[in-house]
């Protein structure tokens, strides 16, 4: 009798613990895809910018980003502070940059060289 207890016991113990240790494995298992985008300096009527003005990810993304400068001006940079980015990028010579989006938030970029001109905006979702 005291056996049988004890393998009714682990019967029901393994039926309680089974379902915790598949959500704790399934949680951990998600993994976001990592995400890559061009953005192009343009010049429109005087006003130069990088497009597209917003990309948006999920956090924990891995972002990479091409960036290609076709204004007619010379060299632009491309700055994203909240994640440490910064770069010159000559015409004709792109530039690419790698970074994860580790906090969930509206983080603008720019040309750290003109702040004058139009920047955009990373969008990092939950």
């Amino acid at each position: 009798m005291n056996s049988r207890m004890m393998v009714c016991a682990l019967v029901l113990l393994s039926c309680v613990a089974a379902p915790v240790a598949v959500r704790s494995v399934g949680a951990a298992a998600k993994e976001v895809p990592p995400a890559t985008f061009t953005l192009v300096n343009i010049e429109y009527e005087g006003s130069k910018l990088w497009l597209p003005g917003t990309i948006t990810v999920a956090k924990g993304t891995k972002v990479t980003l091409k960036l290609i400068n076709n204004t007619p001006s010379g060299d632009h940079g491309f700055q994203l502070g909240a994640f440490g980015v910064a770069t010159v990028v000559k015409k004709g010579e792109p530039a690419t940059v790698e970074f994860t989006a580790d906090k969930v938030g509206v983080f603008p970029y720019s040309c750290q060289l003109h702040p004058a001109h139009v920047g955009g905006q990373l969008v990092v979702t939950p």
